[in-house]
């Protein structure tokens, strides 16, 4: 799944689907995201027959939004990482480069300091993908697709 603001290539989709799964199976976590920091699911690994996954990435991308002001409020820069516990269920959400969020529903008797050490560890590996899918885009694309053309050019165009 990809996003209008984020499209992947196939490669980069089964690279950070393979980070995602792994980290769900070592958390036994029910279901894991990568999301846009607009709310839109671009990779999901788990289980999602019970989940909403589109209400969650919206609902988790404006729950960072929100934090970020309470964050400018108390005078930090940012609050990265947001944890919800529940009874049965759990929410960890955190930034990825400005850009991305992981979300995780987790059942709440894990511990929050392995899901912590985990999900820092596997956005670290995301992050690693998305450079490198960057830079490669960066390699091949041409700096503009659009037709360069003068001042005089243009006034002769559009009939100045």
């Amino acid at each position: 799944m990809s996003s209008p603001t984020f499209g992947l290539h196939e490669l980069e989709f089964q690279r950070i689907q393979a980070i995602l799964s792994k980290m769900r199976r070592e958390l036994r976590a029910e279901l894991v995201l990568l999301i846009s920091r607009s709310g839109q699911p671009i990779v999901i690994s788990g289980s999602s027959e019970n989940i909403d996954c589109t209400a969650l990435s919206s609902l988790a991308a404006a729950n960072l939004a929100a934090t970020d002001g309470l964050a400018n409020i108390v005078g930090e820069r940012e609050f990265s990482v947001l944890v919800h516990q529940g009874r049965q269920r759990s929410l960890f959400i955190s930034d990825l480069m400005k850009r991305f969020s992981l979300v995780l529903v987790f059942d709440a008797t894990a511990s929050s300091g392995l899901v912590r050490y985990k999900c820092k560890h596997t956005s670290l590996l995301i992050e690693d993908v998305i450079r490198d899918y960057q830079r490669r885009i960066e390699k091949t694309e041409p700096v503009s697709s659009l037709p360069q053309f003068s001042d005089a050019e243009l006034e002769e165009l559009l009939g100045s």
